[in-house]
């Protein structure tokens, strides 16, 4: 029977010139290969069919080969860094029957080379063109599964998940271990991955003279580093960028100690991975000075260098970041929302004022007459000074977490405006911002306190990584300064430091919660808002996070919103506060006034309720 490389040799005997892409499919590879080209680390999508190759033939990086190889170009195979087994050779002569090019072993001969695992230890030049066969092309698959959410990561450029996996790999191993796919900064704009080749290779890609044409067939994507690109692997300020490198290993035929080495398997010792370098320096045909120049020896492990994971115990903590003295035109309030209002439903005639007429608390009803919509929120107005809290109460339904959700974003707002004073002075309206613009807001301008803190965390990390998270994102790179951070933040919530590289999953509700309140504080934000801080926690647990809250926010100069249904919470942390019934404000005034002097009959049942 014959075997699936003799079939595809058949095809191509048989096939016209053009192989087995037709010229439409190479066109499409082509514009998406100089996409790719002009917006370099960006993965760029294309349309083509799937190619009846064999496993492991890698069909992205087939596909890219045909489609810019031509008949007067010379291609090279490498598979697993070996150009005579069975893949490479099969591969190479289907290509160069199938395009009419002539084909070798030498990289020095060849104009395409296409790749699995390795660039050549030969000195690439500007007349090549080095195509890779990538099983992994998205950087982000391991820290986030949403190709949607990976996408927005990439348009944002918010890769502080990349950075919190290397902080935790460092904590776990005291060193980065991962050896493929190590994740680069391509011309300062996009992190990719660089899946297939080890680390080893990843210099080589930095201001490299040859054109690198990544292509992953199963996703359907390109992506390329041109000609002198920066491309920069992702390392912390303090923690060094390493390549594999076993100490006093060398080659076992050759004896090079300036190559990448991989294990001999059962003979032992170690060989080098490129068979065609290797055969050349036992030959006499290679320029062992020009590559021990080009070699990434500066780049060798050196455990003095290494991270040492700061015992938390005796972490130094960092001096806290001290704002500017306020301007003296600046508002007196750090956060301001006028007429905020939130329809869930249809518009009567894209009328929100007809929307809403029938609707709050004297028709006791949220649900518009005219169109059937919610009236979540209308017409709600506050604002927050430095160094205040204010509470907003009401039941569930009552319309205080829809106004919470309409501030940091989660929501789009019907009408109203939101103002923070760190934004232009407060003149610029933050709802009319792009979204990407006011997730930067919450990174170090406004913080977040949810009720469930699963979604204000990630249980997968530790404790310290989740506060990593939002350090990096504000553009920490000091892995010592994170851990420094880190330490002093969960002490200061109370959480055992030695349970600070513990994954929050293994962590109890309270101190999940607790976590959740570091992690808002690590940048210093000068708006926090808290949504149902304690609900769900045991009373003793609750009572604990309530006075940890109370410190917290009268050590701090921060502005801060709480959102509670329990008057008893509101009491305990806030000045003022505004009572919501159906979507509208009922009452405001100081928390103690309206504690101890409701007016409004609503009003009156929480404190009765808060009482018993």
């Amino acid at each position: 029977m014959s075997t699936t490389t003799e079939l595809l040799a058949e095809l191509y005997t048989e096939a016209a010139p053009t192989g087995l892409l037709d010229e439409g499919a190479k066109r499409e590879i082509r514009r998406a290969a100089l996409t790719a080209v002009c917006v370099p680390g960006y993965q760029v999508p294309f349309g083509s069919r799937e190619m009846p190759v064999a496993r492991g033939w890698g069909s992205g990086g087939l596909q890219v080969t045909l489609a810019v190889i031509g008949a007067a170009d010379t291609v090279k195979v490498i598979d697993q860094g070996d150009d005579a087994g069975v893949n490479a050779t099969n591969l190479r002569r289907m290509i160069a029957g199938s395009t009419g090019c002539a084909e070798s072993a030498d990289t020095r001969d060849a104009t395409v080379v296409q790749t699995r695992h390795r660039v050549p230890e030969e000195a690439m030049t500007a007349e090549h063109v080095l195509v890779y066969q990538v099983p992994v092309p998205e950087p982000l698959r391991g820290v986030q599964k949403s190709v949607a959410e990976c996408g927005r990561m990439h348009a944002e450029a918010d890769y502080s998940a990349m950075w919190v996996s290397l902080y935790e790999d460092l904590v776990r191993n005291g060193m980065i271990t991962r050896t493929t796919g190590y994740p680069v900064l391509v011309a300062g704009r996009y992190v990719m991955a660089t899946t297939p080749i080890p680390r080893w290779d990843v210099p080589r890609l930095h201001r490299s003279e040859q054109l690198n044409l990544f292509g992953a067939g199963r996703e359907k994507r390109i992506y390329a580093v041109p000609p002198h690109t920066e491309v920069t692997p992702l390392a912390f300020d303090d923690v060094p960028f390493e390549v594999e490198l076993a100490p006093g290993a060398r080659c076992r035929l050759c004896g090079s100690d300036d190559v990448f080495l991989v294990e001999a398997g059962t003979r032992g010792g170690y060989l080098c991975s490129d068979t065609e370098w290797c055969a050349r320096v036992r030959a006499g045909d290679a320029d062992l000075e020009g590559h021990r120049e080009r070699a990434p020896l500066h780049l060798r492990p050196d455990p003095a260098r290494r991270a040492r994971a700061t015992s938390p115990a005796t972490a130094t903590p960092r001096p806290q970041r001290v704002r500017p003295p306020r301007a003296a035109d600046a508002p007196e309030w750090a956060l301001r929302v006028d007429g905020l209002g939130k329809v869930f439903g249809p518009l009567a005639g894209g009328d929100a004022g007809a929307t809403v007429t029938g609707t709050g608390p004297e028709h006791a009803t949220a649900v518009s007459p005219a169109t059937g919509a919610i009236v979540a929120a209308w017409d709600v107005s506050f604002d927050v000074a430095p160094g205040e809290a204010l509470g907003v109460i009401g039941e569930s339904g009552s319309g205080k977490s829809t106004v919470l959700a309409c501030i940091i974003g989660d929501e789009v707002a019907t009408a109203g405006e939101v103002r923070l004073a760190e934004v232009d002075g407060g003149r610029t309206e933050v709802l009319a911002l792009p979204a990407s613009a006011r997730r930067l807001l919450r990174v170090d301008t406004m913080a977040v306190v949810h009720q469930n803190p699963a979604v204000g965390l990630d249980l997968r990390v530790s404790a310290g990584g989740n506060i990593a998270g939002r350090l990096t994102a504000a553009g920490w790179r000091g892995y010592h300064d994170i851990r420094r951070r880190a330490a002093e933040l969960l002490d200061r919530v109370e959480i055992p430091l030695s349970r600070m590289d513990d994954a929050v999953r293994a962590f109890s509700g309270g101190m999940r919660q607790r976590v959740q309140i570091a992690k808002a504080l690590a940048t210093d934000p000068p708006v926090v808002l808290l949504d149902e801080p304690t609900t769900g926690l045991d009373a003793s647990v609750a009572a604990g996070v309530l006075d940890l809250l109370r410190g917290v926010l009268a050590e701090r100069d921060m502005a801060a919103v709480v959102v509670s249904h329990d008057f008893s919470v509101i009491e305990a942390l806030t000045d003022r506060t505004v009572v919501m019934q159906l979507g509208r404000v009922v009452e405001a005034g100081l928390t103690d006034q309206l504690f101890h002097d409701p007016h409004h009959p609503y009003t009156q049942r929480l404190v009765a309720a808060a009482r018993r």
